[in-house]
């Protein structure tokens, strides 16, 4: 973020008086400040760009937007924990906010393998404007819940959804908050891509011991996950995952379920048919992930 300049500064003071950090609509923010559409559009866009604004859907018109202000005391904190680095900001910031880092950007610290192409954020709903003001940049564009981003680029994506529950669990590396690795695998199985599935495979490879596989067992994504243990396993052409952990993955009886990670239909080689029939699957999973991941990670 940074610092406004006096004649912006009056406006958001105007904007804040009246308003505080409820929602307001674009019409009312003409009407309060008096300037023709241009001139308005100018103060909200400058006052987004400085990360003392952010913008939401109305939830009864999803077409239009609403807007909400950093409150002053969010604006100042995050002014002063200010930093060339993401992680330094994420660590200083740690003190007194809540927050866990999630997603592609969490399991690349497990793996170091696929780079990810944004950072997820779980943040508390009431601390949301610190965050965006501490994380907005000019070359760091910033998403909220389902409000995409309007630039490209490293974005990082603010999600609003932290609980007590997930707090509690997460992992502390470095200084940063963490949705633990077992947690991401499930994750990633519960709503698999091909990007996603190739972390989760990722972690798996490369934190066989570490994981709660007493976990991952009992999970709802059992069958799954049991089902690529063995694929990588075939593709490996040697075990990975041994036949009594696997074991565990098929204690209990199985249901008819479809495992996949895009909506056009792939074939699928011959010789994994048998195993989807052993895991009573409906595949349509591109194989080329198991053997990438098999390539990259297994030596």
């Amino acid at each position: 973020m940074g610092w406004l300049p006096e004649w912006l500064a009056k406006r958001y003071a105007q904007l804040y008086y009246r308003f505080t950090t409820e929602p307001f609509d674009f019409n009312s923010a003409q009407g309060l400040l008096g300037y023709n559409k241009l001139e308005v559009r100018r103060t909200l866009a400058q006052l987004e760009n400085a990360g003392f604004l952010h913008k939401g859907r109305q939830p009864t018109d999803l077409r239009r937007k609403n807007y909400y202000l950093v409150n002053p005391e969010h604006a100042i904190r995050a002014f002063a924990l200010q930093s060339e680095s993401i992680d330094e900001k994420l660590r200083l910031a740690g003190n007194d906010f809540q927050y866990v880092l999630t997603g592609a950007a969490a399991a690349y610290k497990y793996h170091g393998y696929i780079t990810p192409a944004k950072t997820d954020i779980l943040v508390f709903k009431k601390d949301l404007g610190f965050w965006y003001a501490l994380l907005k940049s000019k070359e760091t564009p910033v998403a909220i819940d389902h409000i995409l981003a309007e630039k490209t680029g490293q974005v990082i994506h603010l999600h609003t959804t932290l609980t007590q529950e997930i707090m509690v669990r997460a992992v502390k590396i470095g200084g940063i908050f963490y949705t633990p690795a077992d947690d991401l695998v499930l994750e990633f199985f519960r709503h698999p891509t091909d990007t996603s599935l190739l972390d989760a495979i990722a972690i798996m490879l490369t934190h066989t011991k570490d994981l709660d596989w007493d976990l991952l067992s009992k999970s709802d994504v059992k069958q799954e996950i049991g089902f690529v243990m063995e694929a990588l396993n075939k593709e490996a052409a040697k075990t990975i995952f041994t036949t009594r952990l696997l074991g565990r993955f098929k204690e209990t009886e199985k249901i008819v379920k479809r495992f996949s990670t895009r909506d056009e239909l792939l074939e699928l080689p011959e010789d994994y048919y048998a195993l989807t029939k052993d895991w009573v699957l409906e595949i349509n999973v591109p194989v080329r992930i198991f053997r990438k991941a098999i390539e990259d990670l297994v030596s």
